[in-house]
């Protein structure tokens, strides 16, 4: 498991109350039970967490956990 799929986990368990195992990186927002105002709230979760900013346009793309973890890993390579 990488290091922003993790830090991507320990965001929806602490912002959501998720099981751990139920965020898999070919889950969706639908399967974890969260809808459109919660991929917000995740967004601005990620950023105080990781400083990893996703934009509206992203989080519209963005369908499942493991887009989440690219976009992470593609903008937080600095972050470390």
């Amino acid at each position: 498991m990488s290091f922003a799929h993790e830090s991507v986990v320990e965001v929806f368990v602490a912002r959501f109350g998720l099981d751990p195992e139920a965020v898999q990186p070919d889950a969706t927002f639908d399967d974890l039970g969260l809808d459109s105002l919660s991929q917000i709230e995740l967004a601005t979760a990620l950023k105080k967490r990781l400083g990893v900013v996703i934009t509206d346009d992203e989080l519209s793309e963005i369908s499942v956990v493991g887009d989440i973890v690219a976009l992470v890993e593609q903008k937080g390579a600095a972050v470390r």
